[in-house]
C-alpha cells in the first residue's frame, strides 16, 4: 500500500545553498548532499510505492547511502500511521522488513514526525526496539534544526537548560545536524557549539560524533581538529562514532570513513566500539527499558571512551 496522502518532498529541501548551510567545502558539501538526497528518496519511494517494493527499489543504491534512504523511509512510514490512527502500522512492516539491518537509522527517521507532531506518538503506537527507540528524540532534534532555519536554531541554543534525558536526546540530534549545516568545518561547529549552555555541550558533541563516522566527510585535518577543539568533551564525542560503528556494523558494511574516523574519535577499531555498546546495553537491556536507561547506556559508553582516550 502507498502513502501518497503525504506531500512529495522535492531534492531543493536538501540544497545546502538553499539552506543557509555553509558551502565552501565543495567535495564535503557534495557528498553530504548525497546523503541527505537518500533519505528524500526514501521518503519518496515509500510515499509512491510502499513498503511492498521498497527493498527492490532501495537495495540497489549505494551500500554508504542505504541506511539514508531507510531512515527517509522510516520518515514516511510513520507521518503515515499518524494520518491512520487505529490501523496496522506501516513503520512495523518496514522494521520487519529491514529492522534487522538498520535498526538505528529507522528509529532516527521515525522521530522526523517531531517535525509536526510529538515524537512520543510513533513510541506509543509502534513496535519499537526497548532501548533504541529513544533515538526518535534524536531524529526530532535533527529534523528540527536541520528544516526549520537559523530563528529556530537561535532560539533553540538560548532556551533554559533542561537535565530532562529527553531534552538531552534532543540536543544529540542538534550536534548531528551540525556537522551537515557547517558542512564538515570544525571550528565553526565548536563556535556554533559555545551559543548553547555549558550543560548542553557533551550531547551536541556526541551528535556531531556520530555524524562524522556515519556520514563522513572528514578529512586527516577535521578529523585533528575534532579531537583537539572539544576537550573535556572527547569522551562524548567517542560515544558518538561507537553509535555510528554500530549502525553501520549492524548493516553488515563499514566504509573506510567510519573505520577510519572511528579509529581517531573513539581510539579503538570499529570491532571494539561495536563492543562497547553491546556491552553496555546488555549491562540496561532489561524488558521495557525506560529513557533514563538510555542515557545510562550512553553514559557507559562514555566511561569505556574514557579509558581508552
Amino acid at each position: 500500500m502507498s502513502a501518497r496522502i503525504l506531500p512529495p518532498l522535492p531534492n531543493s529541501l536538501v540544497d545546502f545553498e538553499n539552506r543557509g548551510f555553509r558551502t565552501e567545502n565543495a567535495a564535503a558539501r557534495a557528498l553530504l548532499e548525497r546523503r541527505a538526497s537518500a533519505f528524500l528518496l526514501g521518503y519518496n519511494t515509500l510515499r509512491r510505492h510502499g513498503v511492498e517494493e521498497l527493498a527492490v527499489r532501495l537495495d540497489p543504491c549505494p551500500l554508504d547511502d542505504q541506511g539514508f534512504a531507510y531512515e527517509g523511509a522510516a520518515f514516511a512510514a510513520a507521518a503515515h500511521d499518524l494520518l491512520r490512527p487505529g490501523r496496522p502500522t506501516t513503520l512495523d512492516a518496514l522494521f520487519a522488513l529491514a529492522g534487522d539491518r538498520y535498526p538505528h537509522l529507522m528509529h532516527v527517521g521515525a522521530g522526523w514526525v517531531g517535525l509536526v507532531a510529538p515524537p512520543s506518538l510513533v513510541l506509543r503506537k509502534a513496535k519499537l526496539d526497548p532501548l533504541l527507540r529513544w533515538l526518535t528524540l534524536d531524529g526530532a532534534g535533527f529534523s528540527r534544526a536541520f528544516l526549520r532555519g537559523k530563528g529556530w536554531n537561535r532560539r533553540f541554543s538560548r532556551a533554559t537548560w533542561s537535565a530532562k534525558p529527553a531534552h538531552t536526546v534532543l540536543h544529540q540530534g542538534v550536534g548531528r545536524a551540525m556537522w551537515f549545516m557547517e558542512c564538515t568545518d570544525p571550528a565553526a561547529i565548536r563556535r556554533r557549539v559555545e551559543t548553547f549552555p555549558p550543560e548542553a555541550h557533551a550531547e551536541l558533541w556526541s551528535g556531531v560524533g556520530l555524524a562524522v563516522c556515519y556520514a563522513g566527510g572528514a578529512d586527516d585535518a577535521a578529523l585533528d581538529d575534532l579531537t583537539s577543539l572539544t576537550g573535556p568533551n572527547r569522551v562524548a564525542l567517542a560515544q558518538g562514532a561507537a553509535f555510528a560503528a554500530g549502525a553501520r556494523g549492524a548493516a553488515g558494511h563499514v566504509p573506510a570513513h567510519t573505520e577510519t574516523g572511528v579509529r581517531e574519535l573513539a581510539g579503538v577499531s570499529v570491532v571494539e566500539a561495536v563492543e562497547w555498546t553491546v556491552v553496555a546495553a546488555h549491562e540496561v537491556h532489561a524488558g521495557d527499558v525506560d529513557i533514563a536507561a538510555y542515557r545510562r547506556w550512553q553514559h557507559l559508553i562514555r566511561e569505556r571512551a574514557a579509558r581508552h582516550l
